[in-house]
């Protein structure tokens, strides 16, 4: 039977780091099924999903802290089972953009919260305009259950930009679009 281990894996950014923890997937008889890598600041952030047989799995959870510590890496990870995707009728992608806030984040996910919908995936990026002004985008990927009215959850999302002061932009995606 098939194990998995979620791997997640932190440290300054330099050339071979993923080829080194790909490596030592392979060495532990395990497979990548799925990996987000990103650099944040001079920090590189990896997050895997390993996939073997109950003894590779076992493996990887003993050879990994070495490695990382070879590496110069925190890491931490955790068994756990295959991802059963939730069904649902669509998919929007979410976009609110405009001048920086402290709180945005917070708002748009108690608003998410509280309308019982699938965040299934975000990026957010903060900068700086020519004129100096902070500015935040914010994307973000809502798998719809059934029974949701999309109109109407399309126009509280909008009035949320509203109320925040952000311009929103929504595209409705087809279900078997990736939120990459």
């Amino acid at each position: 039977m098939t194990q998995y281990l979620a791997v997640t894996a932190m440290g300054t950014d330099r050339p071979g780091i993923v080829n080194q923890l790909a490596k030592l997937t392979a060495s532990c008889d395990c497979d990548i099924i799925d990996s987000r890598m990103a650099t944040y600041g001079n920090e590189f952030n990896l997050i895997m999903l390993v996939a073997g047989s109950y003894a590779a799995i076992a493996l990887m959870e003993n050879e990994l802290p070495a490695k990382a510590a070879q590496l110069d890496l925190l890491t931490i990870s955790k068994r756990t089972s295959e991802h059963v995707p939730q069904q649902h009728i669509a998919r929007l992608a979410v976009e609110y953009s405009g001048e920086d806030r402290r709180g945005t984040m917070r708002q748009v996910t108690q608003c998410l919260a509280d309308l019982e919908q699938d965040l299934a995936g975000m990026r957010t990026h903060a900068g700086t305009a020519a004129d100096g002004k902070a500015l935040q985008q914010l994307e973000l990927f809502i798998n719809i259950p059934e029974n949701t009215d999309i109109d109407h959850l399309e126009q509280q999302l909008t009035a949320l930009g509203d109320q925040m002061m952000l311009d929103c932009r929504i595209r409705r995606m087809d279900t078997n679009e990736t939120t990459n």
